[in-house]
């Protein structure tokens, strides 16, 4: 059994050196390709011509003697694309990518251990995150069809070695193209899972993930009708002015810090956003999700908004550069959601209290929360309210507003005054869990 491992593995040097030869007079046929091919950059930000010399040389360490022995009867990576109907001819384009990987391959038939097998994988996969197969004309089933085509023609070669096993020869040779072909699948296998998330993870980005998951299973959203929910606006104060005195990057970049900013604070409060226009900043609470505690969230959030572009706007100040006020509106009532859009999905709200919290904002003053009847009700028993009276809005006539202030002195935290205490989270866990609180109710 020894003696059968020691002739196999003697056998394995033949064949490596053999299907070496093939690869040497290759490799130089690559070099006398066309500079315009094989000195452009290409795979790894190298040169082919760099590649073929390294991968030459590092094959001539191993098998020294091919120097000395004669060429063989015919190019195997040129017959290889003739089998295979490359539309390119041979002359025409380089292997840089693929000849690394054959030397490793041409390494593990020569050592046959699974040291230098496992090494083979490992440099397999490193090529081919290197490489671009995205590329025109380049699929997985074609590659895998190539690497069939390969294994026959080093079967034909084998067939012509003296003096070996030639059983034991086809056995190597079969094994390690199914390891190679295992390792492409299961790096394609890697790229799709891949696609897949960012896919998925895309399109929770655009969409509520409960809207999302519907449009999945069912390939639309039928819309909506929310009994209750806060839509808030937010616009910028200033904002058209500074358009003509900053360059078009800075602006971009400061409203995108800005609305990163939004962001945050309302992904932490459940709120969902609906969009952005210009300098205009919507999203809605209890939306797709009914909340119980739609209002109070909205609040939070936006005091949170508030104070955080009062503080930008102080630190940009103290720098002598001009910045904008941000100016906050919020409705609480009825709405429709849905989705709209074949190619480009978006997820909006339609009805009256939408156009209302939009006159909340339009209507509100600058560095300020201006709120509505309706959200007056819903909170005022936890926030410090303004009453600005009834005040005329834009196609609604007048509308009783109120300044959204801040947290009441009894529900704030003593080391954060702009955070809630125990005593606010108590009652706010009552009333997430459906608790109903009399608007004189004194909590």
């Amino acid at each position: 059994m020894e003696d059968g491992r020691n002739n196999y593995m003697k056998d394995s040097k033949i064949i490596a050196e053999e299907i070496g030869r093939y690869f040497f007079d290759h490799l130089q046929a690559e070099l006398q390709k066309d500079p315009s091919i094989i000195d452009a950059i290409g795979f790894d930000y190298k040169t082919p011509r760099e590649i073929h010399k390294s991968v030459l040389k590092d094959l001539l360490e191993i098998f020294p003697n091919l120097i000395n022995l004669p060429r063989p009867n015919y190019n195997l990576f040129e017959r290889w694309v003739k089998w295979n109907n490359f539309p390119i001819a041979y002359k025409d384009f380089t292997f840089d990518a693929y000849n690394i990987i054959f030397l490793y391959r041409i390494i593990a038939i020569r050592n046959f251990s699974k040291e230098s097998s496992q090494y083979f994988k490992k440099v397999t996969l490193e090529v081919f995150d290197k490489f671009d197969y995205k590329r025109p004309g380049f699929s997985v089933s074609g590659f895998l069809d190539f690497e069939n085509n390969m294994r026959e023609l080093l079967r034909k070669i084998l067939l012509e070695i003296p003096n070996i096993d030639q059983e034991e020869a086809w056995n190597l040779l079969f094994e390690q193209s199914k390891e190679y072909q295992a390792v492409v699948n299961e790096f394609f296998e890697s790229i799709l899972k891949k696609a897949l998330d960012d896919s998925e993870r895309l399109l929770k980005n655009i969409l509520p993930e409960k809207i999302a998951d519907e449009l999945k299973s069912s390939n639309k959203v039928i819309p909506k009708h929310i009994p209750e929910t806060s839509v808030v606006f937010t616009d910028f104060k200033g904002f058209t002015q500074l358009t003509e005195k900053m360059a078009p990057e800075s602006l971009i970049q400061e409203l995108d810090n800005c609305f990163s900013v939004f962001d945050q604070i309302i992904d932490s409060h459940k709120i969902e956003k609906i969009k952005t226009i210009g300098d205009s900043y919507m999203c809605a609470s209890g939306v797709p999700e009914p909340s119980h505690t739609h209002a109070i969230d909205a609040c939070l959030a936006t005091l949170e908004m508030r104070d955080a572009m009062r503080e930008l706007y102080i630190q940009r100040s103290k720098n002598g550069e001009l910045y904008w006020k941000v100016r906050i509106g919020i409705h609480t009532g009825e709405l429709t959601a849905g989705v709209i859009g074949q190619k480009k999905f978006s997820y909006d709200i339609w009805g009256d209290t939408v156009n209302t919290a939009s006159r909340m904002e339009s209507s509100g003053i600058e560095g300020e929360i201006n709120v509505s009847k309706s959200v007056y009700d819903k909170v005022h028993f936890f926030f410090d309210m303004e009453s600005r009276g009834f005040i005329e809005a834009k196609n609604k006539g007048k509308i009783e507003m109120y300044l959204l202030k801040g947290l009441k002195k009894k529900y704030q935290n003593h080391l954060d005054n702009s955070k809630p205490n125990e005593e606010f989270t108590s009652i706010y866990d009552r009333i997430s869990k459906g608790a109903r609180i009399k608007s004189n109710q004194h909590l």
